[in-house]
Formats: C-alpha cells, sequence, structure tokens
C-alpha cells in the first residue's frame, strides 16, 4: 500500500460521521465500541491493551482534553516505551504543508493559483499545458495518483531527483483533460513542491522549516533520511513492511521525489497539532487561506510500513480527536477506533 490520502473528501467524512455509536461496519463483525465520554480514557486504555495497538491517542470536547496518552512500546525488543513526543511516520500529512506553501506564496504575490504548468517547466505537451495548480490542489489535474513505475524497487522509497519527477510529469498519460474531471493525485502535491522549490529558490523541506515548522516550535519533524538530533529511542518502529532495523524513518533513505510533497516525513502529536495551531492563529496566512484549515476537518494517513494516522478537528478547534499507530496489526485496522470516535465527535 502506498501512503494514503491526507485529506478525507467531503463525501467521506460525512459517511464516517454517520456511522451510528454502535452500528457495525459489516454483518459479520462485532458491533465496534460505543465510546461514551464519562469513561473515555479508561475505555480507550483498554481497547488499546485488548488489540495490541502501540501509539498515541488525543480527545478534546468543547476544549476540553479528556485523553493525552501513550500506549504500547517503540521498540519491543528494547524495552523502549511510546511516549506524547515519540516521532511516526505520518503517511500523506505533507499535503497539508505543501497547501500551506502554496497559499504563502501567493500571498506573497510569488505566484497565483491560475498559473500553468507551462508557466514553470518548458516544452509541456498541449494536453496538459494549462494545467493550473488550482487544478492539482482540488483533484481536477489529471495527473496518476503516483509518480512510481515499474523501474522502481520501492513505489515510495525508491530515489528519483525532481528533474526525473518532472520527466515523468510531462511524458505519463492524463487519466483526463484537466479540469475535466476529479481523482485525488498525490502526484499532483509532488508538482506543487516542484513549484514551490522554482518559485521559492529554496528547498521544499528548508521552505518548510524557514516558514513553517520552526516558527510554530515543530522540532520533531523531519524527512525520511534525517533525525533531527532525535535518537532512535525517539522514533516508533513500524509494525508493517520492513525497511530497515529498526524500522524507523530515519533509516529509510532520503525523501524521493516519489513522495515528496505528499509524503516522506515523520512528526509528532505535538508538532502535528502546533503546525494547525500556527497556520490558523499565528496571522502567518491571511483569513482567505485559513479558511482551508478552519473548516471540519479528518485526515487518513497510512503506509504499509505500519503506520497509520487519524485527526479530525471542528471549525473552532474544540473538538479534536487524534490516533497515530505504529502497532496495530493488519492494513486499516485503525478503523476500529476512529469509526467510535468519529460517533462520539458527531454525537457531541
Amino acid at each position: 500500500m502506498h501512503i494514503v490520502s491526507t485529506a478525507l473528501s467531503r463525501a467521506m467524512l460525512l459517511m464516517l460521521l454517520a456511522v451510528p455509536a454502535g452500528a457495525s461496519a459489516q454483518p459479520d463483525e462485532a458491533p465496534p465500541l460505543a465510546l461514551n465520554r464519562e469513561t473515555l480514557e479508561t475505555q480507550i486504555d483498554a481497547f488499546m491493551a485488548a488489540n495490541g495497538y502501540a501509539g498515541v491517542v488525543f480527545v478534546a470536547l468543547d476544549g476540553e482534553t479528556l485523553v493525552e496518552k501513550a500506549y504500547g512500546m517503540a521498540h519491543a525488543d528494547l524495552g523502549v516505551p511510546i511516549t506524547l513526543d515519540t516521532a511516526f511516520g505520518i503517511g500523506s500529512r505533507p499535503i497539508d504543508f505543501t497547501t500551506a506553501a502554496i497559499y504563502l506564496l501567493e500571498q506573497r504575490g510569488r505566484l497565483s493559483q491560475d498559473d500553468t504548468l507551462s508557466d514553470y517547466l518548458d516544452n509541456v505537451p498541449a494536453d496538459r499545458a494549462g494545467m493550473t495548480i488550482r487544478q492539482m490542489m482540488t483533484g481536477r489535474s489529471g495527473l496518476p495518483d503516483f509518480p512510481a513505475n515499474d523501474r522502481d524497487w520501492d513505489a515510495d522509497l525508491g530515489w528519483i531527483d525532481r528533474t526525473e519527477f518532472e520527466r515523468r510529469t510531462l511524458a505519463i498519460p492524463l487519466l483526463f483533460a484537466p479540469g475535466e474531471g476529479e481523482a485525488h493525485s498525490h502526484w499532483a502535491f509532488g508538482m506543487l513542491a516542484a513549484i514551490v522549490e522554482r518559485v521559492s529558490g529554496q528547498g521544499y523541506s528548508g521552505f518548510l522549516r524557514e516558514n513553517f515548522f520552526d516558527p510554530a516550535g515543530m522540532e520533531r519533524t523531519g524527512d525520511y533520511g534525517e533525525s533531527r538530533g532525535l535518537t532512535m529511542a525517539d522514533f516508533a518502529a513500524g509494525g508493517g513492511v520492513q525497511r530497515g532495523l529498526p524500522n524507523i524513518p530515519p533509516n529509510w533513505g532520503p525523501t524521493s521525489w516519489l513522495v515528496l510533497g505528499s509524503g516522506g516525513m515523520f512528526s509528532t502529536l505535538g508538532d502535528l497539532r502546533r503546525f494547525y495551531i500556527f497556520v490558523t492563529q499565528s496571522g502567518v496566512l491571511e483569513p482567505r487561506y485559513t479558511e482551508h484549515f478552519l473548516s471540519a476537518r479528518a485526515g487518513l494517513d497510512g503506509s504499509d510500513r505500519g503506520f497509520e494516522l487519524f485527526s479530525f478537528t471542528d471549525e473552532n478547534f474544540t473538538d479534536e480527536a487524534y490516533v497515530m499507530l505504529s502497532q496495530s496489526g493488519e492494513e486499516g485496522s485503525i478503523m476500529a477506533i476512529v469509526r467510535p470516535l468519529v460517533a462520539l465527535l458527531r454525537d457531541n
């Protein structure tokens, strides 16, 4: 499995919010947990222990933090527990970072969402020359979901540079003419990351760090292949496909342009919350851009290396939920806790 979409579609969000408390997702499944506000912490404690999940959980209702706890082991063989500061792979959550970068550059007058692919690349084929930044940001670019091909040893970690990524962007057949269909594309956010570099004159990661991560105090967020001064014990080892021992982001090699702009990063519960607070409350982005982050939003992310991430925030940041897992059994098993959490949030 590749990294999965960072922002649930409105339809999917509404579908999740419509799941009744205690209802079964499938007829042959046992009814999921029905969470209760008064006993939430003890219920989640029991659920995490019973299912052998390792990770962190944060839940706030009406601005009151009800759960903020770490569960399980970061490195079971070494007896290292997960803490609230443990770093996890965050799947495609960097899509939100890329979105913020594009907004900031437009706010500074360096680009427009109406700019086209041909404004940034030479010799763009006619079928995509008019593809706009806005279309890339909204699933209407026509680009496929991922840029990996059969020559890449791993669809996420195989190394290609920006030159090769841009070459593939010009050569790949489109799913549809830009603006004439809709399909989520991680590839499009990679192209947006390339535009960030071309416009700013900085590396993508450096631009994010200077303008968002450092001002927000995000000291434990970084790219694959780097540690940000953290030790092995500061990272949770993923329980999925092993890509190094231990199976942690610093051991996966530098972030490839197969995923840069839409993945290839690690972070912590605290740092992710700092990012959203910073982009909505610090004034770094004007209100016309903060609206994107201030709507009711849910995100569901993961990778085949065993990491899963769910988050929900309402319009006022008074109801919030985060689940970050490194050990959860089968792919997608995070939904066993996501569905009852969503039901609780819906009913609050």
